[in-house]
This record gives structure tokens, C-alpha cells and sequence, in this order.
């Protein structure tokens, strides 16, 4: 990817311009994917080598249960080590080094393992110091090749950079995209479509820099809190702001005033476990879905699905499925208006289904796409209302539950906190819930919600 340092660009241009840069987090993950199976094929190779200079078959030896166990070894020291991410990716001293460490940790820990459960004598000493020497070696040449690649397909920077110039400056600084907000967003009094464009450029980078006047600092620190990327505030000089920590770009020190909650290990485990639970799900209530959709269409005119703009990650807008309740004429693609209790819009199969939340069942189409989860905040839509007031009107650190997909369900919803907002306080205690669980993500506590779903399946405020 080239970045091409220049006069800032506008939101629109780059919206709108063909081959624009894309982050790089997907492109980093297969390479760490990559730099691990060729780490792998090094200790295979190194240790066939050993086996076949030592007793003249090189493969044999290898599908011993003590030998296999040398991979999940090094897997878990590469990991623990962070032996195939960071600069380990791009830099050939880094990639050596912690690659070689990783190898003498997984040999220290398998002849501790042979002496442990005395098996040492099972085991040519030789072909074990000679087999992690070779493996060593090759690894190195493999990491040495990886890292070229890696450097090419980077661009030659570990991460992709935007540039945010909110206000006129003479000169653009560093290798970072610059874009010029000028009046396409107003930080002051955004709308959710104007979260929505906003997202539309940020999601295709790994960083964000803003530079703005010193009075404008806080309201882009704010903007920023819910937008599920790396962002800073370019700072000359030490003001108050709610910054996470001091950075720099480009020789100048920067505020970072936001972080994505999760980080690439704990994304690739949530995500790998949205698909295994979702594809299990639709698998296992495949009957029940085409039920309801018959009963659905045999009730009313009109399609099977409801389809609803949601706000979801860093703000940007999204098409939720649901199983249609309401009568075509009647339903609200905007969410103006909140089902109530006897609401007439709603049909006989939909107030069954929405009672028992299975209208909700579609979304698992939306965990696949990757809009949502299976766990995290519920979305809302655009013009949903309390009291009157636009949900981020009510409380604005609204915009920071966004930090993460929107999921099926959620810490608010096991507590009982769902149905229409009618007072103020029916948004704040599921926005309290909501960045509560952004603040302490744990793997164990998506399991444990999806657990204490079950209880509240059949509510009193679902209708």
C-alpha cells in the first residue's frame, strides 16, 4: 500500500476513490498465520533431518506421541513470546530473535516434560539437540524469507495510518493519509449519519491522527471513544484531556485517546467462536426457522424478513434480520416509534414470536456477515427514542458502546434491561451495562451471558 504524503483530501474523495487503502489487521493476522506454519514446518524439517542422520528414517521417529508434542510446545511459546506478531513480522532482528528464543524455550520445556515423566531414556539425546540445531537454522532462513514477504505485502508499514486535519495547516506531516474534514463532519452535533460516513474511512485503517486547534481536543476525544480504532490527538504542548496515554506521530506527541477493547487475540477468538456457535445454531433450529417462516408468510402479505438500519461498530450503520412481527403498512424501518404492550401493528404469529424472542433468530444470518456478534450491546435504531430524546441526546458517551459489534444478546439484556424506552432511565441503565462490559471483555463472561440468556428468553417487557 502506498501513502502518499500531500495536501489533505476531503472525506468524499476518499470515500469515493477506486483501490483506496484498507486496514491492515486482516492482512497481519494471515501473515501471523503464515510466519506460524512455516515456524512449524522448520521444527518437522529439523527434527526428519535429525531422525534420518541418526537412525536413517527421517519420518518414523516423528509420529511418536513425545515427538508430536513438540508443536503444541512451540505454538504456546510462540504465543506466550509474541514470537510471530508485531515486529516480528517486519523486522529481520525481531523475527530471529524471538523466533530462536521461542525454539529454546519449547526444547527447555520438552526435555523438563522427558525427565518428568521419565521417558528421557525413550529419546535420543542426540537426535534432540541435533533436531532443534537444524530446527533453529531452517527457522531462521524461513523467518529471514517471511519477513521480505511480509515488508511487500505491508507496504513497508506494520500499520495503515489516517490523518484527520480538522482546521487549515500549511504543511501534511508524516506518511499518513491526510484527509480534510472541512464541513463534512461536525464533531459538535454529529449524526448518526454522520457517525455512519465518518466510519466509512476510519474502519479502512489501523490508526487514526487527529489534528485539530487545542479547544477542539476534547470534543474529538469524545467522537473518537466509540469508533473501535487506535486514535490519538496531535498535541504540541501537555493540556488536560481524557487521554489513555501519551503517544507520537510524524516527531510531534500525541494524546491516544481510544483503543479498540479487544485485541487481536481476543477478536480472532471471539470471532472464531461467533461462527462455530452461530453455524451450530442455524444448524440445529434449521426446523424451527422454516416453521416460523411459513407461519409468518401464511399470516400477512409481505416478506419473511424484517430488515432495520441499526447503528453497530465504530457507528457505522447496518441491515439487522428479523422475523417479521408487524404488518408491512404498518412497521417502522426507522424505529420511531416503540412496540408497546398492545401494540395494533403487530400480528398473532408476531406477538408469539416476539414473547419468546425467536423473532430475534435471523440475526444469526447477521453474527455470519460479520455485523454482530453473539454476545455484545444490543444495536438500536437510528431515531430510537427516550422520552423523546434521541438515545445520545439523553447520555453522551451513547456513541461509546459502539467500541464493539452489537450482539444477539447482552449483559443489559440478562439483566432484564429490554423492551421500549420510555423514560430516560430505561437508556442509562443499558448504556451502564453496556460499557461494563466493554470495560471488563472476558471470553468466560460471553459464556456466562449466553448461559443466563435462557432466563430471560420469555420476559415481561417483551412485546
Amino acid at each position: 500500500m502506498n501513502q502518499q504524503v500531500g495536501m489533505a483530501q476531503s472525506v468524499e474523495d476518499v470515500i469515493a476513490r477506486p483501490g483506496r487503502q484498507v486496514a491492515k489487521h486482516k492482512l497481519r493476522a494471515s501473515l501471523v498465520v503464515s510466519l506460524l506454519a512455516w515456524d512449524i514446518a522448520a521444527l518437522v524439517l529439523g527434527m526428519a533431518i535429525a531422525h534420518f542422520v541418526r537412525l536413517g528414517d527421517a519420518w518414523s521417529g516423528l509420529a511418536t506421541a513425545r515427538m508430536a508434542a513438540i508443536i503444541p510446545l512451540y505454538i504456546l511459546s510462540a504465543v506466550a513470546l509474541r514470537a510471530c506478531a508485531g515486529q516480528a513480522l517486519v523486522s529481520m532482528t525481531e523475527a530471529t530473535k524471538r523466533g530462536v528464543f521461542a525454539v529454546a524455550t519449547t526444547a527447555g520445556v520438552f526435555v523438563f516434560l522427558l525427565f518428568a515423566f521419565q521417558e528421557a531414556a525413550a529419546v535420543s539425546r542426540l537426535v534432540v539437540i541435533f533436531g532443534f540445531a537444524c530446527s533453529c537454522v531452517l527457522l531462521v532462513v524461513f523467518r529471514v524469507l517471511h519477513v521480505r514477504h511480509a515488508r511487500h505485502r505491508l507496504g513497508g508499514e506494520l500499520y495503515s495510518v489516517l490523518v484527520l486535519h480538522d482546521g487549515h495547516f500549511a504543511t501534511s506531516i508524516g506518511t499518513g493519509l491526510p484527509v480534510h474534514i472541512g464541513t463534512s463532519f461536525d464533531p459538535d452535533n454529529a449524526t448518526a449519519e454522520d457517525y455512519h460516513r465518518l466510519a466509512g474511512i476510519m474502519s479502512a485503517v489501523d490508526r487514526v491522527v487527529v489534528r485539530c486547534k487545542p479547544e477542539r481536543r476534547d470534543v474529538w476525544a469524545h467522537v473518537l471513544q466509540g469508533m473501535n480504532v487506535h486514535a490519538e490527538i496531535i498535541a504540541p504542548e501537555i493540556t488536560q484531556t481524557r487521554a489513555l496515554a501519551i503517544g507520537s506521530y510524524a516527531g510531534r506527541p500525541t494524546y491516544v485517546v481510544a483503543r479498540g477493547p479487544l485485541n487481536l487475540r481476543n477478536r480472532l477468538l471471539k470471532r472464531a467462536f461467533d461462527i462455530a456457535a452461530a453455524g451450530a445454531a442455524i444448524v440445529l433450529f434449521a426446523p424451527l426457522l422454516m416453521l416460523i417462516a411459513l407461519a409468518v408468510k401464511l399470516e400477512s402479505k409481505g416478506p419473511v424478513f424484517f430488515r432495520q438500519k441499526r447503528i453497530g461498530r465504530q457507528n457505522a450503520l447496518f441491515d439487522i434480520y428479523k422475523f417479521r412481527s408487524m404488518r408491512v403498512e404498518q412497521s417502522d424501518a426507522g424505529g420511531v416509534r416503540s412496540a408497546s404492550r398492545d401494540d395494533d401493528r403487530i400480528t398473532r404469529v408476531g406477538r408469539f414470536i416476539r414473547a419468546t424472542s425467536l423473532d430475534e433468530l435471523p440475526q444469526l444470518l447477521n453474527v455470519f456477515k460479520g455485523d454482530m456478534s453473539i454476545v455484545g450491546p444490543r444495536p438500536h435504531a437510528v431515531h430510537s427514542t427516550a422520552r423523546s430524546k434521541l438515545f445520545w441526546e439523553v447520555d453522551d458517551r451513547y456513541w461509546y458502546r459502539h467500541a464493539c459489534k452489537p450482539g444477539i444478546t447482552g449483559l443489559a439484556q440478562v439483566r432484564g434491561f429490554r423492551g421500549a424506552t420510555h423514560e430516560e432511565r430505561d437508556l442509562t441503565n443499558r448504556l451502564e451495562a453496556d460499557l461494563e462490559y466493554l470495560s471488563n471483555w472476558a471470553f468466560w463472561n460471553d459464556i456466562a451471558i449466553i448461559v443466563r440468556t435462557a432466563a430471560v428468553l420469555v420476559h415481561r417487557n417483551a412485546y
